[in-house]
């Protein structure tokens, strides 16, 4: 048995989870095995930290949480959350729907999504295993100046914008503050946006150094650009065989699709479960 490392953090969509949401058996059980083998295990994910809690309770298991890719992190009876200027989101918004573009804005308590629920759809419709519709509080607005005075009270965690066609992601990208926020393009048809020390890399790194746990004893996995950040503060990084080619140049390895429990299949090859 491999007991080289003390840390597995592991992107949820994507890697742990397959095209349903759900996950799999086998890397259910090889979570399990790499946890009684002395890991602590990190739900390490661009979702709201409330999903990420909802699959752990969902398989009964403790684990350590990176949320909203860094903007948010659990452990133990710790939580941090990370914000981000109300004024520069309202910008924002109002250049989304100059543009065209969907967005949502995720605060502390409530997820506020423009126009419709095609994210929400997508990433956290209720399955076999959370029932995400009890767990999130959300709503549909049509134009910012709805909820800007409600926001004015609440704390914004993350920013989401959305392709609609025509490359209009494009057209927003470079009128973002880079300097000030963490922005970020996972895939092609989505940003996010959050504070700049709210990365993956980040979240993982502090909870490790609650533990004493070296950098080196880390193993990451995952398959986005969002992933890059705790690949690069992690002794092995692990991209997943559906990882686009620019995300596996960052990782020391690669394993098998999300479809195939290549978690659960990369853990057993370095003989850690």
């Amino acid at each position: 048995m491999n007991k080289k490392y003390k840390m597995l953090a592991v992107d949820m969509d994507g890697t742990l989870l397959d095209r349903n949401k759900i996950i799999p058996d086998e890397n259910i059980e090889a979570l399990f095995k790499a946890q009684m083998n002395g890991l602590k295990v990190v739900f390490s994910t661009g979702r709201v930290i409330e999903s990420a809690y909802s699959y752990a309770a969902a398989i009964d298991m403790h684990a350590e949480f990176v949320g909203s890719n860094g903007a948010a992190i659990a452990y133990e009876n710790y939580e941090e959350k990370l914000y981000i200027d109300n004024d520069e989101v309202f910008k924002y918004a109002y250049l989304c729907q100059e543009l065209d573009l969907d967005y949502n804005i995720i605060t502390e308590h409530h997820n506020y999504y423009y126009r419709n629920l095609n994210f929400y759809n997508a990433y956290y419709s209720d399955n076999k295993m959370v029932k995400n519709s009890v767990i999130l509080s959300k709503s549909i607005f049509h134009h910012i100046d709805e909820i800007k005075d409600i926001l004015e009270n609440e704390k914004i965690i993350k920013m989401d914008i959305y392709e609609t066609g025509e490359n209009r992601l494009s057209k927003i990208w470079n009128k973002l503050d880079h300097i000030k926020f963490c922005v970020l393009r996972p895939e092609y048809d989505y940003i996010e946006i959050m504070d700049i020390s709210a990365t993956k890399g980040i979240g993982v790194n502090k909870i490790a150094n609650h533990y004493n746990i070296k950098m080196e004893e880390i193993i990451t996995i995952g398959d986005g650009g969002n992933d890059i950040s705790m690949f690069e503060k992690s002794g092995l990084s692990i991209a997943m065989g559906n990882a686009i080619s620019s995300v596996k140049e960052f990782a020391n390895m690669t394993t098998d699709t999300n479809e195939n429990a290549g978690v659960a299949k990369a853990l057993k090859l370095l003989k850690v479960i």
